[in-house]
């Protein structure tokens, strides 16, 4: 056990005053060998002692994008990010521009949210594979993941817009949540919620009228009305049919009793 520990103390001496050599070859040659050998956690370090080294250098380009693809191949996410952001950025003639591109849209993936928190590096994600198959549109990099990684992140993207815009619904901010369905439906017009979300807007314009102040009602009831409309045209055969059915007639008997002419309105909102 004693020999054991003083082989890993011995072996730590000796990699701390390689990172300290004073000769950048012998760094720059033990960078890669660590990392052709998959010890990215000793290969990196050594990468980045040599980054202000080879500044301007013709391994400039080399040193960062194994600094990058060492960070990402140890899996942690931001480091890499940082690094990957900097060699697209300034290195986008490099021989490893195509890997390095379609590494940090794999990276970006990777550290996308699922749909309930944040999706600023969702956005970021699907912006940096856009890129790629546009600078690379014959890669073989992710040629049968690309689809995949595109689809899911643009689906967590439509879960978020459901999801935010069915909380204005739960939290009662009816006028709000009516404009987030909307959106919701125009940004995403293939979404599996989108039935869902065009009852939720009928169900909100029905009850935003009916909790108005009496002077505003007629014009919500005529909303409410033109969103059933607009619902049963979509869904005809819906299984929120009846409970719409129901908001219909009750906004419908609000505009006879006051003597709203319906079709005229309706033709005007049009």
């Amino acid at each position: 056990m004693l020999i054991l520990i003083s082989f890993i103390i011995s072996g730590c001496a000796g990699y701390n005053k390689l990172l300290k050599n004073p000769d950048p070859e012998k760094r720059y040659s033990a960078g890669l060998e660590y990392y052709n050998k998959t010890k990215y956690s000793k290969s990196t370090p050594l990468f980045e002692s040599l980054n202000a080294i080879y500044n301007g250098q013709s391994r400039d380009d080399t040193v960062n994008f194994y600094i990058a693809k060492g960070y990402y191949l140890m899996s942690d996410y931001y480091s890499a990010e940082a690094s990957l952001e900097k060699f697209t950025r300034i290195f986008g003639r490099s021989n490893f521009a195509e890997e390095a591109y379609y590494m940090r849209a794999v990276n970006l993936y990777r550290l996308s949210s699922r749909a309930s928190l944040d999706q600023h590096n969702t956005i970021d994600a699907i912006t940096a594979f856009n890129v790629f198959n546009t600078k690379f549109p014959d890669s073989e990099y992710g040629k049968d993941k690309d689809k995949d990684y595109l689809t899911e992140l643009k689906g967590r993207l439509e879960e978020k817009a459901y999801m935010s815009a069915k909380l204005y619904f739960q939290i009662e901010d009816y006028k709000s949540a009516i404009v987030a369905l909307r959106n919701s439906i125009r940004d995403f017009p293939l979404s599996k919620y989108n039935e869902e979300q065009s009852f939720l807007m009928l169900k909100a314009s029905y009850i935003y009228a009916k909790k108005s102040v009496r002077k505003m009602q007629p014009e919500r009831y005529i909303a409410a009305i033109d969103e059933y409309y607009n619902f049963v045209s979509e869904y005809p055969e819906s299984k929120y049919k009846a409970e719409a059915e129901t908001m219909y007639v009750e906004s419908l008997m609000f505009t006879q009793k006051r003597g709203i002419d319906l079709d005229n309105e309706l033709s005007i909102k049009k």
